[in-house]
């Protein structure tokens, strides 16, 4: 879902790529220099025609295009411009230019044909059938297998871009959808917070127990138009043990008008006629965040800590106020699966061998840094000043377990003002990735379906709405894929 990266748009404290951009500098290249160096210095120097031959060629010079921030983010792009100086002073064979241009999926055609993509960008999970089948992205398997850190990638965020044994983008950041819910809103109606491992049915009786319209609080606050309508809608469907789409024989064939998709929409009903959300329910996602971080709303859906990190560092909510919670289950003792996704670097397709190359190193180079860590260090201690709190990410690009992820834990782990997550939540929550093929109009065609749920006031054929949409989505999107 394309929220995967407002979301740290928007606040997050804890923002990978940005401290990737401000870290102090990788040393990935360090030992191939001082090797170089060393070679150089013992070369013998009898025959200077002899050493001039076996002096290396100069570097092929390559220009590349690095994907920056709009203008208005005036920190991240001076931190982009310094990462750029920080790589080409260690590779002056290399240019980069940085250019603006947001990934959308209604845009990227366009941008291929004309050839005016970055060299290197971000995109979305959902989109890697979609840019490998049409060769938009290169492969980026030779690159990976030299570079020594590629075991150490956290292999749930990078399964979106593996595809059939090759991988195609680097995981940036990751998440888990969550609930996020305000205790003190609870506390302040005297109502007893819900078990972490609830059902829906608990869940809508938690929305009703601390609906309070008179003042202005919903009891839920959901994502009622847009694509993350569609998006917030299919955590239920997942959680019911459904899925968007099946692939065998070469086809995609829509799924979600199954029985568990007609429970999660059974469920959006219950809630409209629960009366438990917001009057003005069609908000986007940042309506929705903006409405909870102003203590509107008990509860709210959100990807991993996004909700919590601006609720408590934008809304002023305290952090012990406020706790994550798995997606419910649809019976007790059912799983809690909600929507993995995240945000993805690639690298342009139509470039060629050399660019390739050089893009590849361009994003790499900070990863699995000890700057990177210092980077995450100050940004804990520059919040703490600020009397702010870091959320940490639930799903990281790294291996929680690795060397590194030892290492991260312990930068956490010095300061008090890091968000802890519940063991509970880690224990129940399990997280499954974005549909591979035409997610997007998948989520748009739900959302029609999610407001025509909260906007009837009658009975409505459940059923029926749920066969149209998948009838819709097959013959205009999942029919023209051509399955590799």
């Amino acid at each position: 879902m394309n929220k995967g990266k407002s979301k740290r748009a928007l606040a997050y404290g804890g923002m990978a790529m940005f401290v990737l951009l401000a870290g102090c500098g990788g040393n990935a290249n360090t030992e191939n220099t001082k090797t170089n160096s060393n070679a150089s210095a013992n070369a013998p120097t009898e025959n200077a025609a002899a050493n001039v031959q076996e002096e290396a060629p100069p570097a092929e010079k390559v220009s590349i295009v690095a994907y920056a921030y709009p203008p208005d983010k005036t920190a991240e792009n001076a931190a982009l411009d310094a990462r750029i100086k920080r790589f080409t002073e260690k590779n002056p064979n290399v240019s980069i230019t940085p250019k603006y241009w947001k990934y959308e999926n209604s845009e990227i055609a366009i941008k291929m044909a004309s050839n005016s993509a970055q060299t290197e960008f971000t995109t979305w999970a959902t989109e890697g059938k979609l840019l490998t089948d049409k060769k938009w992205i290169a492969d980026l398997s030779d690159y990976m297998a030299s570079w020594p850190y590629a075991k150490d990638l956290n292999a749930f965020a990078t399964k979106p871009f593996v595809i059939e044994g090759k991988t195609y983008g680097i995981p940036i950041d990751a998440y888990g959808m969550t609930i996020t819910v305000n205790k003190k809103i609870f506390e302040d109606k005297g109502v007893p917070l819900p078990p972490m491992d609830w059902t829906m049915e608990e869940f809508i009786e938690a929305a009703k127990s601390v609906n309070d319209p008179a003042k202005g609080i919903a009891g839920f606050i959901p994502m009622g138009k847009g694509t993350e309508a569609g998006w917030n809608w299919t955590n239920f469907l997942y959680t019911a043990g459904g899925d968007i789409q099946t692939v065998a024989d070469g086809k995609v064939t829509a799924a979600f008008n199954s029985e568990a998709g007609l429970k999660a929409l059974q469920f959006y009903n219950d809630l409209k006629v629960a009366g438990v959300i917001p009057k003005q329910w069609a908000l986007g996602y940042g309506d929705a965040l903006a409405m909870f971080n102003q203590g509107r709303g008990a509860m709210v859906m959100c990807g991993s800590g996004n909700a919590l990190d601006g609720a408590i560092n934008q809304g002023g909510i305290s952090k012990d106020d406020v706790l994550i919670y798995p997606i419910p289950s649809v019976s007790k003792g059912g799983k809690h699966i909600g929507v993995a996704g995240g945000n993805y670097k690639v690298i342009n397709g139509l470039a060629d061998k050399a660019q390739q190359k050089a893009a590849f190193d361009f994003v790499v180079d900070e990863y699995f840094t000890q700057e990177y860590l210092d980077a995450i260090d100050q940004q804990i201690v520059d919040q703490k000043s600020k009397n702010q709190v870091y959320v940490p990410q639930l799903i990281n690009y790294w291996n929680d377990d690795s060397e590194y992820g030892k290492k991260y834990q312990a930068v956490l782990d010095k300061h008090d003002n890091v968000y802890k997550y519940s063991p509970e939540l880690i224990q129940l929550m399990e997280s499954k990735p974005e549909a591979t093929y035409e997610t997007q109009a998948y989520y748009a065609e739900m959302a029609n379906v999610i407001q025509k749920v909260l906007i009837s006031k009658g009975d409505l054929d459940l059923q029926k709405l749920l066969d149209d949409a998948a009838a819709k989505v097959q013959k205009e999107n999942f029919d023209k894929v051509k399955v590799q």
